[in-house]
């Protein structure tokens, strides 16, 4: 599968991917950037979207699996891993939503989900 910016993607098995990712774009040959979609607002870091961040339907017209629902994001750029592919698409950001997204984590360097976690 071809992704492209905003595509909301699951892992092939949720102990690879336990939460839906946000791909933004490649790395290297073995990880993309993405950020990581979740209900908890748990950590200050994670941060409210709005309904108008995410796409309903899809180019064809069919729902997407992926709604809002009080979704936040983890505001950090997450290396995730080729190798929890296939990937399945279900759902996709607005414009509005992938420029959002960008503006919180600018100037964030690339980090592993392990990593990050060290630094809370």
């Amino acid at each position: 599968m071809r992704m492209k910016k905003g595509d909301i993607l699951f892992g092939r098995k949720k102990t690879d991917a336990i939460h839906p990712i946000v791909f933004l774009c490649e790395y290297d040959t073995n990880h993309f950037i993405g950020v990581m979609l979740t209900k908890s607002n748990k950590h200050k870091d994670n941060i409210l979207m709005a309904v108008e961040h995410f796409k309903k339907v899809d180019s064809l017209g069919n729902k997407y699996e992926f709604r809002y629902k009080n979704t936040h994001f983890v505001e950090a750029k997450l290396l995730k891993k080729e190798e929890w592919g296939p990937y399945k698409m279900v759902g996709g950001l607005t414009d509005f939503g992938i420029k959002f997204i960008e503006s919180k984590i600018i100037n964030k360097d690339p980090v592993l989900w392990g990593k990050y976690l060290n630094t809370k």
